[in-house]
């Protein structure tokens, strides 16, 4: 019985070490990441979290993070250039002058909040269909991570990669993790073409919309359609799909536009195949299909419209100008989607400018750009660069430190259940002996 106590003390302080070791390497890296147990991943399942791990790294390098704090001056720069523009082109208006309708922020940013909730929501609602469990707090701080990396990347590609090694680091299994993304990424790209569909015709029809905004959102929604329409076509006809990937990957291998041929094969051949998975799952459950389209679309709605109530802060509350101001917030978002910069540099402040110039009188149009570029772009960062900081500083070793926990927890319990059984089977042999004995 000491044996066996002091067998397990060993093993506790053994795990206690191992999570020290692992603390130790942690803060000397670039980037924390939790080990995953590779035994229990197909080659495929490997090969895509590898992937996706080396994206986050490279995300985390030093010139990566060099990259993004140059591009977050960028950004200021452009509003400076904005506000210079104001100054010396109209009669600028400090913020102390104007008659602000501060109520209608909070609208807008309780809007924000439940816009992200429903995000968060969709997660949680695929880890409950893959794993069992909503893990709602987890779907959270997914959600906030992968829309920092989506704003800190140019054509937003960092989040997806990010959320599926977040998920697989919180003992999310392995399909889970590379399944959930893709999903959301797919529900996302649906509800994004339906909306900007609308939005375009409504445009189309009225003819007050800022030409050149509509012009560049029109080129944005065709390049949208044709992407997503291109996917599905090679997800479909998978036979004519593989000969098109090789003869337009041939042609632009010619060009000098792609270098690795067999490379990018792979990787579109992985997107494509990741996609027809999930379009074949969900055709299945039309009540999971329902349901996910009806969230992500709720949610776009909830972010389009943050224009409108920027429009009642500087102006007065007008009912008839909420659907125009929420197709002007989609048309923006179109004609800024195909910008190679992190979060539609420039592009955005521009059609915003171009979009809202007749609604705000002087100097109220920048202070409306700080107000909507807030919620569209700077509030990803500051929320999401705290997660990312909270978890690199505590997050990672207090949840590693909960599995040591639980484990030893398991262990006690194993010890004990064992001690009870070893004591009552050398009760149950005393008393044999007794009863021989008499």
């Amino acid at each position: 019985m000491d044996k066996d106590r002091d067998s397990n003390k060993i093993e506790k302080e053994d795990n206690v070490a191992e999570l020290a070791k692992a603390e130790k390497t942690e803060m000397s890296s670039g980037f924390s990441q939790l080990k995953i147990d590779d035994n229990a991943l197909t080659k495929e399942e490997k090969a895509k979290l590898d992937e996706a791990q080396q994206v986050v790294a490279k995300r985390s390098g030093k010139n990566k993070r060099a990259w993004n704090i140059a591009m977050f001056f960028l950004n200021v720069g452009i509003i400076v250039g904005i506000l210079l523009y104001t100054l010396f082109t109209n009669d600028f208006t400090p913020l102390s002058q104007i008659n602000l309708n501060i109520e209608w922020f909070f609208v807008a940013f309780l809007l924000y909040i439940v816009a992200f909730l429903f995000d968060a929501w969709s997660a949680a609602y695929l880890l409950k269909k893959n794993c069992g469990k909503y893990r709602f707090i987890l779907s959270m701080k997914a959600t906030m991570c992968g829309r920092y990396y989506d704003a800190v990347t140019p054509l937003a590609t960092g989040g997806q990669p990010f959320q599926m090694t977040y998920l697989s680091q919180r003992d999310v299994p392995s399909a889970a993790a590379l399944s959930v993304p893709m999903a959301r990424l797919f529900f996302q790209q649906l509800t994004w073409i339906i909306l900007s569909a609308i939005c375009l015709i409504i445009a189309s029809v009225d003819k007050t919309f800022n030409v050149v905004v509509s012009i560049a959102s029109a080129i944005g929604f065709i390049l949208a359609f044709f992407m997503m329409a291109t996917t599905l076509f090679l997800s479909i006809s998978k036979k004519t799909g593989k000969v098109l990937v090789v003869k337009t990957l041939k042609l632009l291998q010619k060009m000098k536009i792609v270098k690795n041929y067999e490379k990018q094969y792979q990787r579109v051949m992985k997107y494509v195949e990741d996609y027809q998975s999930i379009m074949t799952n969900y055709v299945k459950s039309p009540k999971d299909f329902f349901f996910m389209t009806i969230t992500t679309f709720i949610r776009d709605i909830l972010v389009y419209c943050i224009p409108f109530f920027v429009y009642c802060m500087f102006s007065e509350f007008d009912p008839s100008m909420f659907v125009k101001m929420t197709v002007m917030g989609v048309l923006i978002d179109l004609a800024s989607s195909y910008t190679p910069l992190p979060g539609g540099s420039g592009a955005m402040e521009l059609s915003f400018s171009a979009m809202f110039a007749t609604y705000f009188n002087g100097g109220e149009l920048f202070w409306a750009l700080i107000v909507w570029r807030f919620f569209s772009y700077y509030s990803y960062l500051i929320f999401g660069f705290g997660m990312v900081t909270y978890d690199f500083l505590y997050g990672n070793r207090k949840y590693k430190w909960q599995k040591v926990e639980q484990s030893l927890q398991l262990e006690s319990k194993k010890f004990k259940d064992n001690q009870i059984a070893l004591f009552r089977s050398q009760r149950a042999y005393r008393r044999k002996r007794q009863l021989r004995r008499s």
